[in-house]
């Protein structure tokens, strides 16, 4: 009995190390004009192969980070997104997306770096 007990909580305290490893990640750097937060789930245009067709201007720069095998961008994005309306963004124009390693980490996890322009219409 008591092994099984020592299993389940070996396998929970992995399942939380894993759950807190694998979290993808986004943070919000401004470069322009400031504008009041929207809505978490406010709707975010995303551009990954043209430029919107519309004026817009530039509000900050969104980097976005997750662990490769664990994070994909679709589960990377909507954390940009959120990070988007934040700023009061209405679409993000993705810039850049890179595998990178931790030369200090053993762990052999590799991240998915996720960078983005956040932009707002000019009405």
């Amino acid at each position: 009995m008591k092994l099984a007990t020592k299993s389940i909580f070996i396998l929970v305290a992995m399942s939380l190390i894993v759950a807190v490893f694998s979290c993808s990640t986004a943070k919000f750097i401004s470069t322009g004009s400031s504008y009041s937060a929207k809505p978490d789930d406010c709707p975010i245009e995303v551009f990954s192969s043209k430029q919107p067709d519309r004026e817009y201007e530039e509000l900050g720069v969104i980097e976005g980070e997750g662990s490769l095998g664990h994070d994909t961008l679709e589960k990377i994005l909507p954390k940009m997104k959120q990070e988007a309306c934040k700023a009061g963004g209405d679409a993000i124009i993705l810039t850049s997306r890179q595998k990178s390693s931790d030369i200090f980490d053993d762990t052999g996890d590799d991240q998915l770096n996720v960078t983005a322009t956040v932009i707002r219409w000019i009405e």
